[in-house]
C-alpha cells in the first residue's frame, strides 16, 4: 500500500494489505467481549475483500477519535465532512458497505494507528447492528417505519420535560 501526502488511502486499500488472522488477534485485544461473534467480523471481512466500492460523492473521511477519558473513553468510528469550514460528523453504521470501501480514512488516523486496528474499529462500527447488511437494511427499515408513525401522529410521544419530571419524582422518591 504506497502512499505519497497527496494521494488518498480508502478503506478498501487497507483492507486489502491486511489478511484476517491479524486483524482477528487486534480485534478481540480491542473488543474482547466479541469473540463469540468472531465468524460473523470473519464473514464481513472475506465480504469486503471482494466487494466493489462506490464513489465517494459525499467526500466523507473515515475518523477515529477518543471520546471521554479514563476508563468511560472510548474509540468513536465516524464520517466526517469538511464544508466551508465548518467539520461536521456522522454515523456510519447504516451506511451500506460499498459505500464505507470508498471512504478515504484521515491521513492522521493512518499516522497513529496500524492498518490493523483501524480495520478492526470499522468492523466494529459497520456491524453494530447485524453482521449482514440485509440485517442492517431491516433495521434502518423498522427506523425510518417507526419515525413516520411519530411523524403522521400515529405514536403517542412524551415531551421531554415530563418524561424528566417524571423521573425525578420517582428519582428523589427512591432517595427518601
Amino acid at each position: 500500500m504506497k502512499k505519497n501526502k497527496t494521494e488518498k488511502v480508502l478503506f478498501k486499500d487497507i483492507l486489502k494489505a491486511c489478511i484476517f488472522k491479524n486483524v482477528k488477534d487486534t480485534l478481540l485485544r480491542l473488543y474482547p467481549d466479541q469473540r463469540k461473534v468472531i465468524n460473523g467480523y470473519e464473514y464481513v471481512f472475506k465480504t469486503l475483500k471482494h466487494m466493489r466500492h462506490r464513489y465517494n460523492k459525499e467526500g466523507l473521511v473515515i475518523d477515529i477519535r477518543k471520546v471521554g477519558r479514563g476508563k468511560s473513553g472510548y474509540l468513536s468510528v465516524s464520517g466526517v465532512c469538511t464544508e466551508k469550514g465548518i467539520r461536521q460528523s456522522y454515523a456510519l453504521e447504516y451506511t451500506p458497505w460499498s459505500k464505507w470501501l470508498g471512504y478515504e480514512v484521515d491521513k492522521k488516523v493512518l499516522k497513529k494507528m496500524p492498518k490493523e486496528e483501524i480495520i478492526a474499529h470499522c468492523l466494529w462500527e459497520m456491524t453494530f447492528m447485524g453482521f449482514t447488511q440485509d440485517k442492517i437494511r431491516s433495521r434502518l427499515s423498522v427506523l425510518r417505519r417507526r419515525v413516520k408513525d411519530i411523524e403522521e401522529g400515529k405514536v403517542k410521544t412524551i415531551p421531554y420535560e415530563e418524561v424528566m419530571a417524571r423521573l425525578g419524582d420517582k428519582i428523589i422518591g427512591k432517595g427518601r
